[in-house]
């Protein structure tokens, strides 16, 4: 990933010290905080590092749904029309980078690296601008499309929630400091160290010999395999962001302690969760549907979740697959799971249960169509 390479990492280093520097000087003589006004140029020149096409396409995408974001504002009568008909256009590149996943022959016109996560964020300021009629700054619209720290891989920063962070800025202190860089090693730790044994560990497992307890290995590794993967990144950018003021969401939660699906996916990458849940559950169960209705809902969302990570084989199967396990928890009116009000045996068995469901889903991530029917046949085998 680009974002961990060494020289990329020291360019983003050297913007987030120029962004404090900036911030603590323009506080000392003007006593307000230019930082979040040249913050734009930190995102630029980091991202161009890494391509120029790159910068000059996300930059246009940025001003682009700007665009929209100020056309829709003031509309009234065709208010609702063309808040859909923007939240679409929003997703035509996404749509089109994931069509060269079925159509390799389409001509790749555009550098997609983080598009999955610039539309989301372009929709939810749709949503914003939709619902609450503000206007929306340009600079503090680029600056929330382009911030670096969370370009390719998020937390998902809502708009509402970047805001508040860009405007008030929380100054840096020793113990902010200190806090932080333990976060980014922790991040880099999980990154380069800790994923390198597991992986290396999962591939020996996927090439040995199928037994019960071998294929019991494979699903538990795969599962670590992808926390580790994502919650070290997770780390890295919320890490990178709070040193440089703007508090960024938390994407993890202790997800291994959630006894029900519905649980699970309020603590496992909780932004994008909680972005599906704002903006596509909560608009199509609005009518406090009854269950069966509720479980078609819940599939829905979890089949919709799966494609946006990839228009392939192993993420339709895992959409329908989660989509059966959370709808199938709605339909029996399992989504409640507190762990003050349950039985501590009934309690840790349903966390091992829910873990153990959604490990078996990592795997389609993971390994191989062939790797994958070799490991269920595995369990077997005894």
């Amino acid at each position: 990933m680009w974002y961990l390479q060494t020289d990329v990492l020291f360019r983003l280093l050297i913007a987030c010290g120029s962004i404090m520097l900036i911030s603590g000087v323009t506080r000392l003589i003007f006593k307000k905080d230019l930082a979040p006004k040249v913050l734009i140029l930190a995102d630029l020149a980091v991202i161009s590092y890494v391509s120029w096409q790159l910068a000059l396409w996300s930059a246009g995408y940025a001003l682009i749904t700007f665009i929209f974001a100020r056309i829709l504002r003031p509309l009234k009568k065709t208010r609702r029309f063309f808040f859909v008909f923007f939240c679409i256009l929003c997703t035509v590149p996404f749509l089109y980078g994931r069509m060269t996943e079925f159509f390799p022959q389409l001509p790749v016109l555009i550098s997609f690296v983080g598009i999955a996560y610039h539309m989301l964020k372009a929709v939810d300021a749709m949503y914003f601008v939709y619902y609450t009629e503000e206007k929306i700054p340009f600079l503090t619209y680029a600056n929330y499309i382009l911030f670096f720290p969370t370009f390719t891989s998020g937390p998902i920063f809502r708009y509402r929630d970047f805001r508040k962070v860009y405007d008030n800025p929380v100054p840096l202190s020793a113990d902010r400091f200190i806090n932080y860089t333990k976060r980014f090693i922790k991040g880099m730790f999980k990154k380069m160290v800790v994923l390198y044994f597991v992986s290396t560990f999962f591939a020996y497992l996927t090439g040995s010999e199928k037994h019960w307890y071998i294929s019991v290995l494979t699903v538990i590794t795969s599962y670590f395999l992808l926390y580790f993967d994502l919650s070290g990144y997770s780390d890295i950018a919320v890490a990178t962001g709070s040193v440089m003021g703007y508090t960024v969401p938390e994407n993890f939660r202790k997800p291994w302690a959630a006894a029900s699906f519905t649980q699970f996916w309020r603590n496992w990458h909780i932004t994008l969760s909680d972005w599906v849940r704002e903006h596509i559950f909560v608009v199509l169960n609005g009518k406090r549907l009854g269950r069966l209705a509720s479980a078609g809902v819940g599939f829905a969302v979890m089949f919709i979740m799966d494609m946006w990570h990839g228009f392939t084989l192993p993420y339709v199967i895992g959409g329908v697959y989660n989509g059966i396990c959370l709808g199938m928890e709605n339909l029996l009116g399992l989504t409640a799971a507190d762990k003050r009000k349950m039985n501590k045996a009934v309690y840790v068995t349903r966390c091992v249960i829910v873990n153990a469901l959604f490990a078996l889903n990592t795997l389609l991530m993971t390994v191989t169509t062939e790797q994958f029917i070799d490991i269920l046949k595995g369990f077997t085998i005894l």
